[in-house]
């Protein structure tokens, strides 16, 4: 079960790579809970596919996925995020997220973003 649910992780972040937003919506029950705290909290796919993207992002993320692990059907996820803005600049940040999956879909996500300075960071000190 651990393996699998982590494979539907990475699918789940390989769409946000991909800039695919059925591909995410794929990986999650229709009852999904995502929190980013304390941003926002959205509820169900409609409100999660409308946090999937920002218009002022100039394309998908970049995602790092560092580690996952597994236990039964709780998955944490730890990684690095890179967005370019379409009025120049970019986002970069570390992440750590915690899934709660039921019958292989994600049905709660809690997503911690730490915002990284655009200079004088390297990621690769998390290693």
């Amino acid at each position: 079960m651990g393996a699998r649910n982590k494979d539907i992780i990475r699918a789940l972040n390989g769409g946000f790579e991909a800039g695919d937003a059925e591909a995410i919506l794929a990986c999650l029950s229709d009852d999904v809970v995502w929190h980013v705290p304390p941003h926002f909290t959205a509820r169900g796919k409609e409100a999660f596919r409308a946090q999937i993207s920002s218009p002022e992002a100039d394309g998908p993320p970049v995602i790092e996925l560092r580690s996952l692990a597994a236990d039964g059907e709780v998955v944490t996820a730890e990684g690095y995020v890179t967005n370019r803005f379409k009025s120049g600049g970019e986002f970069r940040g570390l992440f750590h997220n915690a899934y709660r999956l039921r019958d292989g879909k994600i049905f709660k996500m809690t997503s911690y973003v730490v915002p990284l300075p655009e200079t004088g960071w390297d990621p690769d000190s998390t290693r």
